[in-house]
């Protein structure tokens, strides 16, 4: 498993669920992009990604776009196992691979898949962070909600952005 040196008090991880209202995306795209950029201003400058379809990408890409105006802006992809993208749908597909040729870095946490291997991600991703950004709409039995119950128990400050 691949490790990154980051201070985990200036990191920020994402987590969200794949499927988002297409109503929703304008004004998710808005709020989101004032919440990286206020958190920015909080002196949050690294950020990490599961590398998921969904909330995942439209956050990765939203932080891509302020490194324009904020050169210091880090971005981590935390890969749950090597290819995993090569399943997504020709768009998504398109846009993982653009977001991950222009990270900072990519963690591929596993050469292959296992049973488990996306929760290890994201434990992964609550291991080196000290605020998750989530978009979360309390389905329990979903990643995203693991997620947020172990940044609950690891006393990890969220905003979750769901409406």
């Amino acid at each position: 498993m691949q490790t990154i040196h980051i201070d985990k008090s200036k990191t920020v991880a994402f987590t969200g669920h794949r499927h988002i209202n297409a109503n929703a995306i304008v004004s998710l795209r808005e709020e989101l992009t004032y919440t990286i950029r206020q958190q920015y201003h909080n002196g949050y400058t690294t950020f990490i990604v599961g590398g998921a379809v969904g909330f995942d990408l439209l956050s990765a890409e939203i932080v891509l776009e302020l490194q324009q105006e904020f050169s210091d802006i880090q971005l981590f992809c935390a890969v749950p196992y090597a290819g995993h993208h090569l399943y997504f749908r020709d768009e998504a597909k398109q846009r993982y691979m653009n977001i991950a040729d222009k990270a900072t870095s990519n963690i591929i946490l596993s050469s292959r898949y296992y049973d488990g291997c996306f929760l290890r991600r994201n434990d992964y991703m609550i291991e080196h962070c000290s605020l998750l950004i989530a978009y979360y709409g309390q389905i329990s039995r979903s990643g995203t909600g693991y997620t947020v119950r172990r940044a609950e128990a690891n006393n990890i400050s969220i905003i979750n952005l769901y409406k």
